[in-house]
């Protein structure tokens, strides 16, 4: 983290990074000075996940010529594998490229052109009096009692029902997609910007719903926006829209649809109650109105900035930007500049030059832009019709973010009330879905909640009743689940069973240096999967892993001896070993094994899918990914030039009758045998050692037969493995058991239910080192996707458990702790004492 001391003057220790530096606000003071000192500024790397600095552009003229200047990308490019509208990168394929906001032209234009008649003129004109009707009831029921919070009571619930309108959803699912909205976005229970359990729930209802609803209207279209996404397709030349473009468009809509209405408005009414003059002079001239709105989102400024990268080295008010560097334009500052706006520190709603830039510049100008003003204009009015004074009750909340000005709180008096008859709204039916987001989520994508502490702390009595209704089964979202050991092991070996486009869990993975998505072998299908496995399979073989077992002993005693009497054995052993192994086998010097670490360690969650992490997460996974990328791009040139013995070295040289790995293919591959490798080892070494404390009768006849030390780590990964679970998609219509899968079908492959399959393993809830089993267990996958780094992985647990056994250890207070991984079953913490 950069300190105050260390930020250049201009910032007068402002670091804009930094999320918590805005809860009281935006720090116009900041900008004041910069559009003066620095308007071109390249800030340093602050708090950003990734570590990197990043140029503000804080001057209006600047501002608005950049926004308009195609060599700004809001997806990415320059050279960088990720990109997005926010300060630190976001995911390719998941957000950047893939959401209307974070995509370019053409294609940008292409899906802009295609939804926008749900926000044009004529549909707005037409949603005006449903919308009258909806402020004017919500301002009644908030102003009855004179005092109130007019974020929470009118704003927020006004701006999520407009979005809603246009989505198109129906009214009777209106109050639980409310909540769910206000947790994922952060109104409810959470600081914006920090995510929770309960938001990454949250969000993935929205998106189950969006899906489901998407599914409805592509079989009996209908009114709204969601509508025109189902049907809809783009121009002849562009790539046709993916299921998963059309999917996250719900939640965009949702989110970009009503955060910045709902704080516009919170924002603009605040600085009325903070303008007595002005709030009077609304109330006997309505003729101001127009210009009030106008005042109001410029004095709000909702989206205080906009990220983008530079595509090409450009000059911006003589400052040089670098291809693939991060540029971000603050809105906000623009719309506070004194070249352009007279005393633009006051508030004033008769201003009449008032060219400001809150819905954005370019390309993407907001496309809500009408609908917007119409927002902020009925609830003015609604207020306006009942509310003869206008005052703060106490003091404003703001949530600490950059990317949104958001008020979480704002108490209000309202005086001098008018009784007015608010309209009459149809009362509707009940809805259709439950209010708790996770019960919603899962129960439409797995028979379990891979997010419940229990399930987390056992999962097997989950899978095994769920199981007794059949080894294959279908959930109401239309995923199939498979549970059998041997129906799982044929869906493995099944060749009409992969990958397919992969978009969701593959392209976030990263991008080339042209900016198109890379995916790692794992993630695809035949004829491409065959070529790299087989070209990596012949540098990475068994003999080249085994060399390593003399060093990896020498490791353990080291870690062991410097562990001391009582230690949490993830720390002080699992983590470190791999990352060590993996070092030595790639050919890190020592002095950057530390630096290799810590990428490890961060890149640790790699299979994880975005919604079951945190956005901290998933900037510090991505930009764990670049440094590797970044790292081992400049080990394979040296490689090149000076081979040595090790995996790059063999990776640069391998070749098979003529073909070769590209640099690209060559670096993914590092980068994905580290993120792979790394996180199924550390899990293998705790939870086969909880296991075996857990079991000491095992544990003493492992000590007593040390020459079974192979057999007995494969019982334990059978027993307890860290990959739970594996999704795949039928590339066609094909039969797992007795089930027709159809093609394009969503497959969850449950390998830890399979591994404790009643059908195979005898008493399979039991640890029993001396097994003898009929069947191979599935910990490392099966088929042509079998994990090529399990005979390091292997490597690595035998010697660290065989070595931990002869030791005489008990699971410390307070106890082991497990990560919160939902592909990944691990510990995060396994704290033993050595007696």
């Amino acid at each position: 983290m950069t300190g105050q001391q260390e930020l250049p003057p201009v910032l007068d220790g402002f670091d804009l990074s930094d999320q918590s530096r805005f809860g009281g606000g935006f720090p116009h003071h900041v900008f004041t000075r910069l559009r003066t000192e620095a308007p071109v500024f390249f800030h340093p790397p602050g708090t950003t996940a990734d570590g990197e600095g990043f140029w503000v552009l804080s001057r209006y003229a600047d501002i608005r010529a950049a926004a308009a200047d195609p060599a700004f990308s809001s997806q990415g490019g320059g050279g960088r594998a990720g990109g997005g509208t926010h300060i630190d990168d976001l995911a390719p394929g998941v957000h950047a490229g893939t959401m209307l906001n974070m995509m370019d032209d053409p294609r940008h234009q292409a899906l802009r052109d295609l939804v926008s008649p749900s926000v044009d003129g004529e549909t707005v004109a037409s949603l005006e009096p449903e919308l009258r009707a909806i402020a004017a009831n919500l301002v009644a029921e908030a102003v009855a009692d004179g005092r109130g919070d007019l974020m929470v009571d009118i704003a927020g619930p006004f701006a999520i029902r407009t979005a809603l309108l246009v989505l198109g959803v129906p009214r009777r699912d209106w109050p639980a997609l409310h909540a769910w909205a206000d947790v994922s976005m952060g109104f409810d229970d959470r600081e914006a910007g920090e995510d929770t359990e309960r938001s990454q729930m949250s969000r993935l209802a929205l998106y189950q719903y969006g899906s489901g609803a998407l599914k409805a209207l592509a079989a009996e279209p209908g009114p709204g926006l969601l509508s025109l996404v189902a049907t809809g397709d783009l121009p002849e030349g562009e790539r046709p829209l993916s299921s998963y473009e059309r999917e996250v468009f719900f939640n965009l809509i949702l989110g970009a649809g009503s955060e910045p209405p709902r704080n516009a408005i919170a924002h603009g009414l605040l600085a009325l109650a903070e303008h007595p003059d002005q709030w009077k002079a609304l109330r006997e001239d309505r003729s101001l109105i127009p210009g009030a709105v106008e005042e109001m989102l410029r004095w709000s400024s909702p989206t205080p900035y906009n990220r983008r990268t530079a595509t090409r080295d450009v000059e911006v008010g003589g400052m040089r930007i670098r291809a693939g560097q991060k540029v971000t334009f603050w809105w906000a500052s623009a719309n506070r500049d004194e070249e352009v706006f007279a005393d633009p520190h006051t508030f004033d709603i008769r201003r009449e030059h008032n060219p400001h830039l809150a819905f954005g510049f370019g390309a993407h100008g907001c496309m809500g832009e009408r609908l917007g003003r119409l927002e902020l204009r009925l609830v003015l009015e609604a207020l306006l019709e009942r509310v003869g004074e206008l005052s703060t009750a106490g003091p404003v909340r703001w949530a600490r973010s950059n990317k949104h000005t958001v008020i979480l709180r704002l108490p209000v008096a309202y005086g001098a009330l008018t009784t007015v008859e608010a309209p009459h709204l149809p009362e509707q039916p009940p809805p259709t879905i439950p209010a708790d987001p996770g019960q919603y989520a899962i129960s439409r994508m797995l028979p379990f909640n891979p997010f419940d502490p229990a399930f987390r702390e056992d999962p097997y009595p989950v899978y095994r009743r769920i199981a007794e209704n059949g080894p294959v089964m279908r959930t109401p979202g239309g995923m199939v689940v498979v549970l059998g050991h041997r129906e799982a092991s044929d869906a493995l070996r099944d060749p009409l069973i992969g990958w397919g486009d992969g978009q969701s869990v593959a392209e976030h993975f990263g991008r080339d240096p042209e900016g198109r998505p890379v995916r790692q072998f794992i993630f695809m299908d035949p004829p491409d999967h065959t070529r790299l496995r087989s070209l990596v399979s012949g540098a990475f073989t068994t003999r080249v892993v085994e060399r390593l077992r003399p060093r990896a002993v020498e490791l353990t005693d080291r870690l062991l001896a410097s562990a001391g009497s009582s230690f949490d054995l993830m720390d002080a052993i699992a983590h470190p070993l791999p990352a060590l192994l993996l070092g030595d086998l790639m050919g890190v010097p020592e002095d950057n094994m530390d630096r290799f670490r810590g990428w490890s360690a961060a890149i640790g969650r790699g299979l994880d899918p975005d919604f079951a992490l945190t956005r901290a997460q998933v900037a510090q996974r991505q930009g764990a990914r670049e440094q590797f990328n970044h790292y081992f791009t400049e080990l394979a040139a040296r490689r090149r030039a000076e081979p040595a013995d090790d995996l790059v070295s063999k990776l640069v040289a391998v070749e098979q009758e003529g073909d070769r790995l590209t640099e690209t293919e060559l670096v993914t591959t590092c980068t994905l045998l580290v993120s792979a490798g790394y996180a199924l080892t550390v899990h293998l070494i705790g939870n086969g050692m909880l296991a075996l404390l857990r079991e000491p009768g095992q544990l003493a006849w492992l000590r007593a037969n040390p020459d079974r030390i192979g057999a007995a780590v494969e019982e334990l990964i059978r027993y307890d493995a860290p990959a739970q679970m594996i999704s795949r998609t039928a590339l066609s219509d094909t039969v797992i058991g007795d089930t027709p899968i159809r093609r394009g079908e969503s497959m969850l492959l449950v390998l830890g239910a399979a591994n404790r399959d009643p059908a195979v393993y005898d008493e399979p809830d039991r640890l029993d080192l001396a097994r003898r089993t009929p069947a191979r267990h599935l910990g490392f996958g099966h088929g042509i996707h079998f994990c090529l780094g399990a005979p390091l992985a292997r490597l690595a647990v035998q010697v660290v458990i065989g070595r931990l056994a002869e030791l005489d250890l008990a699971i410390a207070d307070p106890g082991p702790r497990h990560t919160e991984g939902m592909v990944i079953r691990g510990l995060a913490s396994l704290p033993v004492v050595a007696g």
